[in-house]
């Protein structure tokens, strides 16, 4: 793929060979393999010849939706397995698969696909259009993939230090870059393309920092930890720099986002919440933090934390878990991507935890939320007790909690702020001091 760059081809011949250059790399499966992987995922996902070929050969462009991402999920994952095939992750393809789909939509409206290197059109015609729409393009797609509201920042922000980064955190940062460095467009204002030059170095940096840690989720946190190169002070000074690296890049970063602010373009507050391909109306999720009881017959009932504590009754035990519980009050499905609860002690720091994928009745996340629907992902209420306790014996004190949830564009929606008071008599029923 040229080293991750865009070349001269069509945006949907360059997928399509992107899909194909993938599909190799992750061991040539077949049509019928890959089908019977859709259908072990829950709920089952349709990859079948049928709908992949077109794909693959370039007749048609995928559909944004949960088929698209998990047959590049599934793949880059055999990839990675079979060749060492690094991931570009969901939103590097998202990019390529938004580019081709405007392509073709422009094709279909009577306009031709831009010259190689042209800014496309935002009214879909052949023309460039206005220098403030062009940028107001560009930034749109840098915001979406870092945006201004996001947990990444809010945690990079506050963190006091880097031994310990969560998953959530890394995974939004690392994944942006390829996505970003895949946007060949320039800014027509010199200003912001020479800040956002600055940004991507900045990035690059952080990145290579992030890529050096160890991944330790399978030990329980989902989380990268600086490694033990040797002595406190050799770890020590990896910290110092991937703080540098951190504050270095965040200054950046604000100082192009502002100045987009300043030219009254993609402004932060103005970025469009709901995920590319679904619209222009704005999500509407609310996020609520429950109690989980184990029930006779089994299964989890779900309560709200204000009255789990006031039931009584046989049918149920517990209560064991905890669930994060999405509704989605608007006409536009989205699918729920991740869900946790931020613990905040009191200081600069907000430690997330994340809600496993595998929830007590089989995989939980991610989930397509319809509209005017609600759905759940659950968790040991046990281990949330040990993140406790974990922040217990670093000196810290969790004050508050909340509940919250991020939909595949990356958004993040929050619950209110709860007591951590609010949630102790649920966590003592399976944790001890």
């Amino acid at each position: 793929m040229n080293g991750g760059h865009m070349d001269d081809r069509p945006a949907a011949e360059h997928l399509a060979r992107a899909l194909r250059e993938l599909k190799d790399k992750a061991g040539s499966p077949s049509y019928d393999t890959i089908a019977a992987w859709g259908q072990q995922q829950k709920p089952a996902v349709n990859l079948s010849k049928s709908k992949l070929s077109p794909w693959f050969n370039g007749i048609s462009v995928p559909a944004d939706g949960r088929p698209f991402t998990t047959l590049v999920e599934l793949l880059e994952a055999r990839a990675l397995q079979k060749s060492r095939t690094p991931k570009r992750g969901v939103p590097a393809w998202r990019a390529m698969r938004d580019a081709a789909d405007q392509e073709r939509r422009r094709a279909a409206s009577g306009g031709s696909a831009p010259a190689p290197g042209a800014i496309p059109s935002a009214r879909g015609a052949a023309e460039a259009p206005p220098p403030a729409a062009g940028d107001a393009d560009k930034a749109g797609r840098l915001l979406r993939l870092l945006a201004p509201d996001g947990l990444w920042q809010s945690w990079l922000r506050k963190a006091e230090t880097m031994f310990r980064v969560p998953l959530a955190v890394s995974n939004a940062v690392c994944d942006a870059l390829p996505a970003l460095e895949d946007d060949q467009f320039k800014y027509i204002d010199p200003e912001l393309q020479a800040a956002h030059e600055a940004m991507m170095e900045e990035l690059r940096a952080l990145c290579f920092e992030l890529n050096g840690m160890t991944d330790i989720s399978d030990e329980g946190p989902q989380v990268l930890e600086i490694s033990h190169p040797g002595t406190a002070a050799e770890r020590n000074d990896l910290n110092r720099q991937a703080c540098t690296a951190r504050d270095r890049f965040l200054a950046v970063y604000w100082q192009l986002v502002n100045l987009l602010n300043g030219r009254g373009i993609a402004s932060p507050k103005d970025v469009p919440e709901s995920p590319p391909g679904l619209g222009s109306g704005t999500l509407d999720i609310t996020v609520e933090l429950q109690a989980g009881y184990t029930m006779a017959h089994g299964g989890v009932a779900l309560l709200p934390i204000e009255v789990a504590g006031k039931v009584s009754s046989e049918a149920f035990s517990g209560p064991y878990f905890f669930g994060v519980r999405a509704a989605n009050r608007g006409p536009i499905g989205v699918q729920i991507a991740a869900a946790g609860i931020d613990i905040d002690c009191g200081g600069e720091i907000q430690l997330p935890y994340l809600f496993p994928a595998l929830g007590p009745d089989g995989k939980q996340l991610e989930f397509d939320l319809g509209s005017y629907a609600g759905g759940h992902a659950v968790a040991n209420a046990a281990e949330l007790g040990h993140s406790f306790r974990m922040i217990a014996e670093k000196g810290g004190t969790p004050q508050r909690v909340r509940a919250f949830a991020r939909v595949g564009s990356g958004s993040l929606f929050y619950g209110p702020w709860i007591p951590a008071t609010d949630l102790l008599p649920f966590l003592t029923t399976v944790f001890t001091e």
